[in-house]
C-alpha cells in the first residue's frame, strides 16, 4: 500500500470564555485562524511589557476541526476508521496532544459514569468486540497491555493494586516482522469480552499518576498507552497464515508552564514532572520535525526518551495513525494554542507505512509440507507405475536395506575389474539409491582406514590383539559384515530380514527383542492399576452398606428440625441431602484411591531416579579409566570404542530414562486428575452447606418461602436469588430495556467502583511512591 500521512483532527474545549476575537474557527474548511495583534495591542500599554515585533497573524489547516463537538461526533468523524483498519488487520494508533487542562484524558477515555459522555478507548472497544462478532468464520485472539513513562520509567498500570512492589526495570523492544515496537515483561492480558477490556482499561486508569494544580483538578503527570493486540487466522485450518495488528491508544500528559499551573513556591516534585514531561513532548517534536523534512532519510532521535522510543512505529513507522490537537480557547492560552496547532501542521508532513502483518504458523506449515511431500511421493509411484519401473521406494532405507546394499558393495569391490560379476553386483536405479551407495562407500573406506591405523598402531607397540584383527565392523553405526579376518571374532549372527545382532554373543544367546521394540522396564511396576480398581470397587460397596442405615435413619425423621445447626445438618446428610452428600463421599474415596496410587507412581518414580544416577556413575567411572588407558603416541583421530560390558549399561541406562519418562508422565496425569476431582469436592460441598441454609431456614421460618424458593427464583441460572441479587438483575433489565450496548459499559463501572473503594488507600500510597521516587 502507498504510503499516508498522519491524519490530524483539531478538538476545541468548551468553555464559556472562548476567545472569539482572536481565534476564528471555520469547520467546513477545516482551518483556525489566530489573530493576536488585539492582544499586543493591550500589552502595548502595558508599562511592564516591552516591543513585541513577533508574528501577529497565524492559520492553519487541518484534515479536521471539531468545534463544540459531542463525544459521539469526535468517535465517528475520523477514530471509527481508524479502528475499522486495525480489525482489518493494519496497525493503527489514536492519541491526544495539548496542553494541560485541554481535554485530553477526556476525549480518550471520558467520563466513566455516563456511558453517553465514554471516549474513544470504550467506544473503540466496543467497535472491536462487535465487528468480531459479526465474522465467525475468523477465529480472533485479543489481549492488551496498559502501562504509563512516568519520569522517563515505565509503570505496568495491569499489574495487582494490592502490590506493594512497583517494578519500573521494562526494556522497550522491536521485533521487524511481528508486533514491531512493543515493552517486555509487562502483564499481557486476554481479554475474550467488551466487559474484560473495560474493567483492564478502568483498572489501569486507577493507578496512573495523577495530582492537582490551578489548571487541572486531575491532572496526568505521565503519558499512558493502553495496546490492544488482535490475531486473526481462518477457523477452517486450511491456511497457515495469521494476521497481527495492534491498536495504541495514547494519552499524552499536558505541556505546562510551571507559572500558570502553581501558586506560590514550587515543590520540586511538581517541578521535576514538568521538566520529564516538557522534555519528552520536545523530543516529540524533533521527531516530528525531522520526519516532516522534504526527502526524509536523515537522523531521527526516537532513542532520546522512551515515549519517542514506544511511539516509532506510529510516526514514520508502520502503523495508520491519527492525532487529536486539543486546543483551549481562552485568551489566557493562545501561547500554548498556538504552539499545540504547530506541532500539529508539522505532524501532518510524517508520512507512515500501512502494510498488513502476516506471519505463519509453524506447526501449521510443518503438517502442510508433511502432506505434500507424501502427495509428490504418491505421484512419483504412479508415475514409475505408468511407465513399468517396479521396486522404486522414496522412503528412507532401513537398517536391512542398508545392510543389503552393503553386501552387494563389497561384492563390487572383491569383483575383478571388467569382470561382468563386477557391473551385476549393483545397478543404479534411483537417486534415493545412488545418495545412499556414496553413503555405504563412505563407511566403508573409513572403517578400512580405522582397521590400518589400529593394526600400524598394534604392530608399533609390539602386539597384536583379537580385537585389533577385527575388520572393524564393531566400529560401524549401523552393522554389516566383516570384510576380511575371523568374523566369528568380530559381531554376532545375522539375522536374516530381521537385523542384526551387535558384540560378540551368539545366536542362542540373542535378546528376545531388539533396540526400538517395547522392552520390560529394569524395575518391576507392579499393577497399581487393579489394585486401584479394586479399592475403588470396595468403597463402593461399603457405601452401599451404609446405604440401608440411612434409609432406616430417614424413616425415623418425623419433620421435627433441630434448630442447632450441626445436628440439623447431619439430620439434613441422612435426609433431603442423602444424594448429593453420597455422591461426595464417593468422589472422597476415590480421591483417596488415588492419593494412594499417586504416592505408589512418586516411589517407582525415585526409583527411576536412582537407577539412572546409579548406571551413570558406572559409565563415567568406565569411560575414565578407559581414556587413561589409551596408548600414548596414537593417532589423532583413534576412535573411542567401547566394551560390551559398557555398551550393556548404556542399555540399562536408556530403559531406565524410559521409563522414568513414563512413570513422571503418569504421575503428572495423576495429579491434574486429583486436583479436579478437589475442586469438584468443594463446588459440591459448597452447593450442598447453601441447600441446606436454604432449607434450614424454610424449616424455622427465618426465611419465607413463597412456592419458588426463598426470596425469587433466577429462570436462567435456577438458582435462588437474594435482595442484592435481585436489585442487580432489575437494575441490568432496566438498562437493557434502555440501551442494550450499555450493559458491558454499566458492568465495568461498577467492577471500577468496586475496585477504587477496596484499594483506595492502596491507590494513593502507590501514587505517593512513585511521585516520591529520586526527589
Amino acid at each position: 500500500m502507498p504510503r499516508q500521512t498522519v491524519k490530524v483532527c483539531i478538538r476545541t474545549r468548551p468553555t464559556a470564555n472562548f476567545a472569539s476575537e482572536a481565534i476564528q474557527i471555520d469547520v467546513a474548511k477545516s482551518t483556525v485562524l489566530i489573530n493576536t495583534a488585539h492582544k499586543k495591542a493591550m500589552e502595548a500599554h502595558h508599562p511592564d511589557v516591552g516591543m513585541n515585533n513577533s508574528e501577529s497573524l497565524y492559520g492553519f489547516n487541518f484534515h479536521q476541526v471539531l468545534h463544540n463537538a459531542s463525544q459521539d461526533t469526535v468517535y465517528e468523524t475520523m477514530t471509527r476508521d481508524v479502528v475499522q483498519t486495525v480489525v482489518d488487520g493494519t496497525n493503527g494508533t489514536v492519541m491526544t496532544y495539548g496542553q494541560t487542562g485541554s481535554g485530553k484524558t477526556f476525549t480518550m477515555i471520558g467520563d466513566t459514569r455516563n456511558f453517553a459522555h465514554r471516549g474513544i478507548a470504550p467506544r473503540a472497544i466496543t467497535h472491536i468486540f462487535n465487528t468480531i462478532s459479526e465474522r465467525p468464520e475468523i477465529d480472533f485472539k485479543i489481549s492488551c497491555v496498559y502501562y504509563e513513562i512516568y519520569n522517563e520509567k515505565v509503570y505496568d498500570l495491569l499489574d495487582d493494586l494490592s502490590n506493594s512492589e512497583t517494578r519500573t526495570d521494562f526494556q522497550i523492544a522491536e521485533e521487524k516482522s511481528g508486533r514491531g515496537v512493543h515493552v517486555r515483561g509487562l502483564n499481557e492480558c486476554d481479554i475474550p469480552s467488551e466487559q474484560d477490556a473495560l474493567n483492564f482499561l478502568y483498572s489501569g486508569e486507577l493507578a496512573r499518576t495523577t495530582s492537582q494544580h490551578k489548571l487541572n483538578r486531575k491532572s496526568n503527570r505521565s503519558h499512558s498507552i493502553f495496546t490492544i493486540y488482535i490475531q486473526q487466522r481462518a477457523r477452517s485450518g486450511v491456511s497457515e497464515r495469521i494476521i497481527a495488528s495492534k491498536l495504541n491508544l495514547v494519552d499524552l500528559a499536558g505541556s505546562e508552564r510551571l507559572k500558570k499551573t502553581i501558586d506560590g513556591d514550587i515543590d520540586d516534585t511538581t517541578k521535576k514532572e514538568s521538566m520529564y514531561i516538557n522534555q519528552s513532548l520536545t523530543y516529540l517534536e524533533q521527531c516530528v520535525v525531522a520526519l516532516s523534512k522534504k526527502g526524509g532519510g536523515g537522523y531521527v532521535p526516537y532513542r532520546q526518551t522512551k515515549l519517542t522510543n514506544v511511539l516509532k512505529d506510529s510516526i514514520g513507522g508502520n502503523c495508520n495513525t491519527l492525532m487529536f490537537a486539543n486546543m483551549w480557547g481562552e485568551e489566557a492560552h493562545l501561547e500554548e494554542t498556538i504552539s499545540t496547532l504547530r506541532l500539529a501542521a508539522r505532524m501532518m508532513r510524517v508520512q507512515n507505512d500501512t502494510q498488513k502483518v502476516e506471519s505463519f504458523d509453524d506447526a501449521m506449515m510443518v503438517k502442510k509440507l508433511t502432506k505434500e511431500v507424501k502427495e509428490l511421493k504418491q505421484e512419483l509411484l504412479m508415475h514409475d507405475a505408468m511407465v513399468e519401473r517396479s521396486g522404486i521406494v522414496y522412503d528412507d532405507y532401513t537398517p536391512e536395506q542398508k545392510l543389503e546394499l552393503r553386501e552387494k558393495i563389497e561384492k563390487f569391490m572383491a569383483a575383478e575389474i571388467g569382470s561382468d560379476e563386477e557391473y551385476d553386483a549393483v545397478s543404479l536405479s534411483s537417486v534415493r539409491q545412488m545418495r545412499e551407495i556414496l553413503n555405504q562407500f563412505k563407511r566403508i573406506t573409513l572403517e578400512k582406514d580405522v582397521h590400518i591405523k589400529r593394526a600400524v598402531t598394534a604392530a608399533a607397540n609390539g602386539s597384536m590383539t583379537r580385537g585389533m584383527d577385527m575388520t572393524g565392523a564393531e566400529a560401524k553405526g549401523e552393522g554389516g559384515t566383516p570384510s576380511f579376518g575371523d568374523a566369528k571374532d568380530a559381531v554376532g549372527d545375522v539375522v536374516e530380514g530381521d537385523g542384526f545382532g551387535l558384540g560378540m554373543a551368539g545366536g542362542d544367546l540373542r535378546p528376545s527383542q531388539l533396540d526400538g521394540s517395547p522392552s520390560r522396564n529394569p524395575i518391576s511396576r507392579g499393577s497399581p492399576g487393579k489394585s486401584f480398581e479394586r479399592d475403588r470397587d470396595l468403597s463402593f460397596e461399603a457405601q452401599d452398606k451404609g446405604a440401608a442405615t440411612m434409609t432406616a435413619t430417614r424413616s425415623e425423621f418425623k419433620g421435627e428440625v433441630p434448630e442447632d445447626k450441626e445436628e440439623a445438618f447431619a439430620l439434613y446428610k441422612r435426609t433431603k441431602g442423602r444424594g448429593e452428600n453420597q455422591q461426595m463421599l464417593s468422589l472422597k474415596a476415590e480421591v483417596k484411591s488415588l492419593k494412594s496410587k499417586s504416592k505408589a507412581l512418586t516411589v517407582e518414580c525415585n526409583d527411576y531416579k536412582g537407577e539412572i544416577d546409579r548406571i551413570g556413575g558406572k559409565i563415567a567411572s568406565k569411560k575414565e579409566k578407559r581414556l587413561s588407558q589409551m596408548q600414548p603416541g596414537g593417532y589423532s583421530d583413534d576412535i573411542d570404542v567401547v566394551d560390551e560390558e559398557e555398551f550393556e549399561l548404556m542399555k540399562q541406562q536408556r530403559e531406565a530414562k524410559k521409563g522414568y519418562k513414563a512413570g513422571m508422565s503418569e504421575l503428572m496425569d495423576l495429579k491434574d486428575k486429583i486436583r479436579n476431582m478437589q475442586n469438584d469436592i468443594d463446588d459440591r460441598k459448597y452447593e450442598l452447606l447453601q441447600e441446606f441454609d436454604h432449607w434450614h431456614g424454610i424449616a424455622l421460618g427465618t426465611v419465607i418461602d413463597d412456592g419458588g424458593g426463598a426470596g425469587k427464583l433466577d429462570e436462567e441460572t435456577g438458582e435462588v436469588m437474594d435482595d442484592a441479587e435481585m436489585f442487580e438483575k432489575m437494575e441490568l433489565e432496566r438498562i437493557r430495556a434502555e440501551n442494550p450496548d450499555s450493559i458491558a459499559f454499566f458492568q465495568a463501572q461498577k467492577t471500577r467502583r468496586a475496585n477504587q473503594t477496596q484499594n483506595s488507600l492502596t491507590i494513593r500510597q502507590m501514587g505517593k511512591n512513585k511521585r516520591s521516587v529520586g526527589v
